[in-house]
């Protein structure tokens, strides 16, 4: 079944100028729609779109209210809105990403295929790890249109960008060999361990410029290095792109070596008792028993959920308890079993050799 999905439209406040982007659906939230700017609904026909656009320029025209700004301003945004609305390409692509298809170099294929990329990294049971399929406030892009498509790659699913100084443009090998190119791409640990394809923007002196879709495989680790034949410097033959992946941390998951470390919160019930415990994973969310009577910042190990290559893993997954109390107070009834559990029980004997 072909993909699809429709940008739904939130309310902001008022004079709100940011702009909300969801790297998994790759949609926009439109500040100012354009349907509300033409005052249609968005399933309005193209002859109505048409017959408002009519409408609302011969009421809002500079030339019947001159001197009005606040006109002058919605006669503005009523030509922007049906510049897209009235061509049903650009209107399509609005219907499905949003402000994001008003921006530069827009490529509605390559949106696409990075929505299925974001999508399918959100299917590994949800994003705790605070990294791929999240959704990202930038306030600082402003109106999409002054924005190219590249730089909201970026942002959203990281990448890099590279410089060829040697002479020559794009497209104008020379007869001897092409330089290779160094630079970096900059990814998220959550990408690192699920795989990822970014945008690497190369240029050159000339003002040359393109941007290379590039494939980071599962497992890679921070530093380590990419090849891309054929894609550095122009010559007879190209040179390469050599690149070096930089990993950035997450909050509540570390990786040494192809083992992962993450802190399990835990109740204090689950800790006493124990039992299964659901833990979400980057590869989707596993059920671990917790051995009764489990001690804060216990280490628990679980074999074969640790770093993947190529689909198979080589790590493990260690998760240290962190033992949640109560957070309400003085219940007596807790007091009680408390004591009858713990009076007796001496916690500090490893403390008197201090003494």
């Amino acid at each position: 079944m072909p993909f699809a999905f429709s940008c739904k439209v939130r309310e902001v406040m008022p004079g709100n100028k940011d702009l909300h982007y969801d790297r998994a659906t790759l949609c926009s939230v439109a500040v100012n729609d354009l349907y509300q700017a033409l005052d249609v609904k968005r399933d309005a026909s193209q002859n109505e779109i048409k017959r408002s656009y009519r409408k609302l320029t011969q009421k809002y025209h500079p030339d019947k209210n001159p001197g009005d700004k606040k006109a002058e301003e919605r006669f503005k945004k009523i030509s922007q809105a049906y510049e897209v609305l009235g061509d049903e390409e650009k209107r399509k692509n609005y219907d499905e990403f949003g402000d994001i298809s008003l921006s530069q170099g827009f490529d509605p294929a390559r949106a696409r295929a990075y929505k299925q990329q974001a999508r399918a990294s959100r299917a590994y049971g949800g994003n705790p790890f605070g990294s791929a399929g999240g959704s990202y406030n930038f306030g600082d892009i402003g109106d999409a249109r002054s924005t190219s498509f590249d730089d909201l790659l970026s942002k959203l699913f990281g990448g890099g960008q590279v410089k060829d100084f040697g002479e020559g443009g794009f497209g104008r090998p020379k007869s001897r060999s092409g330089r290779d190119i160094e630079g970096e791409i900059n990814i998220s640990l959550l990408d690192s361990l699920l795989g990822v394809t970014v945008p690497l923007r190369v240029s050159n002196d000339q003002g040359d410029a393109r941007t290379l879709d590039v494939k980071v495989p599962q497992g890679i680790n921070d530093g380590g290095k990419l090849r891309l034949r054929g894609q550095g410097g122009a010559g007879s033959p190209p040179g390469d792109i050599l690149l070096t992946i930089r990993v950035s941390p997450a909050k509540i998951l570390r990786r040494e070596g192809d083992h992962l470390y993450l802190t399990l919160p835990i109740t204090a019930l689950e800790a006493y008792r124990g039992g299964p415990v659901d833990v979400p994973t980057p590869f989707g969310s596993v059920t671990v028993k917790i051995p009764p009577g489990s001690q804060n910042n216990q280490m628990l190990r679980v074999r074969g959920k640790g770093v993947h290559h190529q689909g198979k893993s080589q790590g493990d997954l260690f998760l240290t308890l962190d033992v949640r109390l109560p957070q309400q107070k003085e219940d007596a009834d807790l007091i009680k079993a408390l004591e009858r559990l713990q009076a007796k029980e001496s916690v500090r004997g490893t403390l008197d050799m201090l003494s």
